[in-house]
């Protein structure tokens, strides 16, 4: 039996043992867990797409889908089909053609909105302005004169603020790199982030518009 056999085999064992046991109960829960560390370890998922992107927006692109994959295997395990496929190749059909994809909208969705509102800041910017935009939206994020970016932070986790999350991202800091830090999945990091963004938008604005005059 070839390696690629001993794993298809194990991780069959672990998908079919979730099947049996009855929803939401512990020993589905172990099962899946088992499951999902397996298909983990094995490093078989595939890496779709990787050369049409940017390392950075990758990096948040396929942990996103990583996410939203393992989330449908622990709620829809039954769906799996165990005469139709392997259970990797099952893992790697719905990566590919469904939670990369949705992950893509999902990705450039926030990166489009983020560069919209930079770029709405910018229309208020003299073409003559001598200091960069982004620095005097850092400089004002950064001395929080009012304490209003700071205190815009995820419920429960003052620690995870705006101001903290954009001194992150402005220092070149990814997703996943933020997510490890802070001990948070990166679709709540991003979500907040970009809420906040809009949010903020009008303040930031306002400062630009003084800071011009």
């Amino acid at each position: 039996m070839t390696r690629r056999d001993e794993l298809d085999s194990h991780l069959l064992q672990l998908a079919i043992s979730a099947q049996r046991h009855p929803p939401r109960s512990q020993e589905r829960q172990l099962a899946l867990t088992k499951l999902i560390n397996a298909i983990v370890r094995a490093g078989k998922l595939c890496r779709p797409q990787r050369s049409q992107f940017s390392a950075g927006v990758y990096e948040d692109i396929y942990n996103e889908a990583r996410q939203e994959l393992f989330l449908y295997i622990c709620q829809n395990i039954d769906k799996y089909e165990p005469e139709r496929a392997a259970v990797m190749a099952w893992v790697n059909v719905l990566l590919e053609r469904r939670f990369f994809k949705d992950a893509i909208r999902k990705i450039q969705t926030h990166h489009s909105r983020m560069k919209m509102t930079i770029a709405d800041l910018d229309n208020l910017a003299s073409p003559k302005e001598s200091k960069d935009l982004t620095e005097i939206l850092k400089e004002y994020i950064e001395s929080d004169p009012q304490e209003i970016f700071k205190n815009e932070h995820i419920e429960k986790s003052p620690q995870v603020n705006f101001q903290v999350l954009v001194k992150r991202r402005m220092s070149g800091k990814s997703w996943k790199e933020i997510s490890a830090e802070f001990g948070m999945k990166i679709p709540t990091l991003s979500s907040f982030y970009y809420r906040c963004i809009k949010k903020l938008s009008p303040k930031l604005k306002e400062y630009c518009s003084n800071e011009e005059n």
